[in-house]
Parts: C-alpha cells; sequence; structure tokens
C-alpha cells in the first residue's frame, strides 16, 4: 500500500509541474485560447480511446506493465513538449501522454482500493480521501517548483515533470506483478462484466461529476494570470490546500454519500460566483470553496459507484468511466473554450454550474429512494 501511494504521489507532483502554468505556457508561445481547447479534446480522445485496453491489460495480465507503459509513454509526451517543434508535435504530444494517462488513471487509483478488505461505500470513499489529500500534498510541491522554474527558464517544467516520472518508474519497478482477476473467465464475460458497471445506477452521477471540473479548470489559470504570476501561484496553492482539506472535512463533519445533493447545490454556487467575481480576494475564495466542494463530491460518488464494482473488474470499470469521462470533455473543453475566447472567461466558467446541477438532481433522487427503502424496510 506504501508503494502505490508512493507512486501517486510521484505522478502528481510530476503532472502538477506543468499543470500548475501550462495554458499560460502555450498562451505565451503565441497559441490561442482555442487551439488550446483542441489540445485538450485530441488528449482526452485519446484517454478514451486507451482507456479500456489498458484497464485490460491490468486487471487480467499484468498490473505492472501497464503501469510501465503508461510512465514511459508520459515521458516521452513530456520529452515532445519540451522539443515544441510545431502545432501537429504539440497535438501528438496530448495524444501520447493521453494514452499514458488511461493507462494509469483507473489502474492507480485500483491498486489502492483492490487492497481495502470491506468494500463499503463510505469505506471506499475515506481510500479516495487519502489518494486525494496526498496527491495534493505533492501536487504542492511540484506546482510551486513548477511555477518557479517557469518564472526563469520556460521549458524547464517539463525537465521537471520527466524527472518525476522517472523516479516513478524506480518505484514502478518495486511492485510485486498481481493479476486483480483471481479465476479468469472468458474475455467476453469479462468484457460484458466490465461494461456492464457503466450501467450501475451511479456510474452516470461518477462521469458528470469529473467533467463538471473542465471549465473552472481550465480557465482558472488565465483568470489568476491577469492579476499576475503571483497571484496565479497563490490560487494553485489554494487548490492543492483545498484537495487537502477537502477530504479532511468530509471526515471531521461525517460527510456522507447522502449529501451528494447538498455538496452538488455548494458546487454550483461557488463556480457562478468564481464566474462572476473581479476581485482577488473574491477570486481566491470562491475558487478554493468550488475545489475542496468538487473533491468532496468526486470522493462521495466515487465511493458510491465502486461499491458495486468486484476487484477482478475495478480497474477495467474505472477506465470505462473514464473514457465515457474523456468523451464528454472532448465535447465541452472546445465549447468552454470558443464561449470563454468570445463570451468572456466567466460565461466558459459557468458551463460547470449545469453539469453541477445534474450531479445535484441524482443526489437529491438517490435520497429519496434511499430513504423510501428504510421507511419500507422498517414498516
Amino acid at each position: 500500500m506504501k508503494r502505490a501511494y508512493a507512486f501517486i504521489m510521484l505522478s502528481a507532483a510530476g503532472v502538477a509541474c506543468f499543470a500548475s502554468i501550462d495554458v499560460v505556457y502555450f498562451q505565451t508561445l503565441g497559441y490561442t485560447l482555442a487551439f488550446i481547447g483542441v489540445m485538450t479534446a485530441a488528449f482526452n480522445l485519446a484517454v478514451a480511446a486507451a482507456e479500456l485496453p489498458f484497464a485490460i491489460l491490468f486487471d487480467r495480465y499484468s498490473n505492472k506493465l501497464a503501469l510501465q507503459l503508461g510512465n514511459a509513454l508520459r515521458i516521452v509526451a513530456f520529452t515532445l513538449f519540451f522539443i515544441n517543434l510545431s502545432e501537429p508535435t504539440l497535438l501528438l504530444a496530448q495524444v501520447l501522454a493521453g494514452v499514458a494517462v488511461a493507462a494509469m488513471s483507473g489502474t492507480s487509483n485500483a491498486l489502492v482500493v483492490n487492497q481495502i478488505q470491506a468494500l463499503e461505500a463510505n469505506r471506499i470513499a475515506a481510500a479516495f480521501g487519502r489518494i486525494a489529500y496526498l496527491s495534493a500534498s505533492a501536487a504542492i510541491l511540484g506546482g510551486t517548483a513548477g511555477i518557479a522554474i517557469f518564472a526563469v527558464w520556460p521549458q524547464g517544467i517539463w525537465l521537471a515533470a520527466i524527472a518525476f516520472f522517472l523516479a516513478a518508474a524506480v518505484v514502478i519497478a518495486t511492485f510485486r506483478d498481481i493479476r486483480a482477476e483471481i479465476e479468469r473467465v472468458p474475455m467476453r464475460t469479462f468484457l460484458r462484466q466490465a461494461l456492464g458497471t457503466a450501467c450501475a445506477p451511479h456510474a452516470w452521477m461518477l462521469v458528470v461529476t469529473n467533467a463538471a471540473a473542465v471549465a473552472p479548470f481550465l480557465l482558472w489559470q488565465i483568470k489568476f494570470d491577469q492579476v499576475s504570476l503571483l497571484f496565479l501561484a497563490f490560487g494553485y496553492l489554494g487548490m492543492n490546500v483545498a484537495n487537502i482539506i477537502g477530504p479532511v472535512l468530509r471526515e471531521v463533519l461525517r460527510v456522507q454519500v447522502h449529501h451528494i445533493a447538498i455538496i452538488a447545490t455548494l458546487n454550483i454556487a461557488a463556480v457562478v460566483i468564481f464566474a462572476v467575481a473581479a476581485g482577488e480576494i473574491a477570486i481566491w475564495v470562491s475558487f478554493v470553496a468550488h475545489v475542496a466542494l468538487h473533491c468532496v463530491l468526486q470522493i462521495l460518488v466515487s465511493g458510491l459507484f465502486h461499491e458495486s464494482v468486484g476487484n477482478s473488474v475495478r480497474a477495467t470499470a474505472g477506465s470505462v468511466i473514464s473514457m465515457a469521462d474523456s468523451l464528454i470533455v472532448a465535447v465541452v473543453a472546445p465549447v468552454v473554450a470558443i464561449v470563454g475566447q468570445t463570451l468572456g472567461l466567466g460565461w466558459g466558467v459557468a458551463v460547470s454550474a449545469v453539469l453541477y446541477l445534474l450531479v445535484a438532481a441524482g443526489g437529491l433522487r438517490r435520497g429519496i429512494r434511499h430513504r423510501a427503502s428504510s421507511e419500507t424496510e422498517v414498516a
């Protein structure tokens, strides 16, 4: 378990080296917000295309090889970003990065969840909470390093990311290769079980929750950088502190899965305030509140989803969800970018409020059904 967490933290730090500043970085090179949106779409389409093959590799054959391939592809992608030969090269790098993320998204979480003894929604949510605040802690280190390097040598952010992923490769090498699927079932049956999780009662809520963050996360750098690079650094610090505080507050306040509708509604308010905010304090506070609430919401919905998923198909099931999420983001990201470029950043960010409204409705519907079921049992 400790080595799995170490791998997750090194990966988070490596991504943070550029994720804290990448949109601003590409704009300084002269690329438009619309093209950045196209790159985001290319990345997510690649994720969607590669999710299932890598998850099947993890679940049925070799979890270690799946992680090694993903890690290596990320290093290749970051090298292409560093070289920056042309727009086609950047798009190729995004595609390779997307394939790498597909190889490591559901798989890295499955490394942890598969080691939980009793699979219950709130217990799984607690595990996702630990993943969230450990990742956020590592991201503070990586993001701070990335912004500091950007101020001196912008291209250096990619070399810093490569360094972290080389360290992650060393950790992966120490993993013991364990096939999650103990009793091999025919591939057709396996795929039917895995794809069937997409029809699970709470699958769509997880997909929409993941996609809802795309607008503020795509545009926040621009809004903060309009004030100053230092303010952007404080914004990134606040974002990761929120990712640490969110899971902790969830445990302290005992926020459970039946609070999903309330958390989603609060997130709508935070997103709307961030979209219209002009003052520095209002921008920072509303953004940090949004990140913390989104983190809590994602933990709760993930717990609900994984409660009904078996270990033998967990990585594949998670990748099916990530694939659906990536397809939605591939459509939403260019729309957000174009709306933000033409109508203003506020309108672009507000797109997420609509998606959070759907999650709130789903949480409310689940709460009503849960209460009705409880009353029936009592009767």
